[in-house]
């Protein structure tokens, strides 16, 4: 089958709803991947999130509305800054890593709190209520390993070696393979870790793909993992399993563009229904950004 087609019309709506009404992190985003912007303009929107302890927190995710820092809010910083190819030179980066290092509870099962108890006090889906006895090393522990490997030069070797053998052995034996926000984590640990690591978690993360990726498109409408985010473009390890679900998803996501250009959250909070609008406004620069970056991957928008 063919590549859908972004009309003319739906791409300048989009553009628009990114000029006009985005976030100005994600509006530095897509200046910077369609429109000629700078490096340095992402990263200083990218600062205003970060708090003095090194570590983001201030809505960086639109579902976590507290101002302290968690290792959520962090590893979304992390994974922009990776994009960017910020070095650890970089006050963000470093100061990010410095955040998890600290933050990190050898007597805890999961390694970190996902979101720190201060949660509480602030406006936030219902899903991101505090548990202290969190235990899913999968989310966000291995992704943070992940980025512990990239930015090596300053993470303590013999830290970095033990967490390396957690996640494998976490990974491989176990993980229920059928999460797929842990599937996520995963797969941006196997993006950074060295070629041996990777193979020795790549059956673990075929099965978790297998179990986790929803190729039905009835099911799109909802709240799921789709072909797109784990067969990111056509150079993914897992395009040509996923390649013919991934062409029909993006004919859906052309469909679900909203009036305004933007495309929105398939999902609320049901609680806080005062902040929610603005969350959820967001959320729409998020997946609007997101959505134009996978059809520009794909070759159905142009930069």
């Amino acid at each position: 089958m063919g590549n859908p087609v972004m009309s003319k019309d739906q791409f300048e709506r989009a553009v628009q709803f990114m000029k006009e009404t985005a976030r100005p992190l994600e509006q530095a985003w897509f200046a910077y991947e369609f429109d000629g912007g700078s490096a340095g303009d992402v990263m200083r929107e990218l600062a205003v999130y970060q708090n003095a302890d090194g570590g983001f927190g201030n809505a960086l995710e639109p579902d976590v509305r507290v101002a302290a820092s968690s290792a959520l809010a962090t590893t979304v910083a992390l994974q922009q800054l990776s994009r960017l190819k910020a070095d650890s030179s970089s006050p963000l980066v470093s100061g990010a890593i410095r955040y998890l290092l600290n933050t990190y509870n050898t007597t805890q099962q999961a390694g970190w709190d996902i979101v720190p108890s201060e949660v509480e006090s602030a406006p936030r889906a219902p899903w991101w209520n505090y548990n202290a006895a969190h235990d899913g090393w999968g989310n966000p522990a291995v992704e943070i390993v992940g980025f512990f490997y990239e930015y090596s030069d300053i993470v303590p070797a013999e830290l970095l070696d033990q967490l390396t053998q957690h996640a494998i052995t976490y990974i491989n034996e176990t993980s229920s393979r059928k999460d797929f926000h842990e599937l996520l984590c995963c797969l941006r640990f196997a993006e950074l870790v060295r070629e041996s690591v990777l193979r020795e978690v790549k059956p673990a993360l075929d099965e978790m793909v297998n179990n986790c990726v929803t190729t039905d498109p009835s099911q799109w409408n909802g709240y799921c993992l789709t072909p797109i985010q784990v067969a990111e473009s056509p150079n993914s390890i897992y395009y040509s399993q996923l390649s013919r679900s991934a062409l029909l998803y993006l004919e859906h996501l052309l469909s679900k563009q909203q009036e305004d250009g933007s495309w929105a959250p398939t999902w609320s909070w049901g609680q806080f229904e005062e902040v929610w609008p603005q969350a959820e406004r967001e959320w729409k620069s998020v997946l609007t950004l997101e959505a134009l970056r996978r059809l520009k991957a794909y070759g159905i928008v142009s930069s």
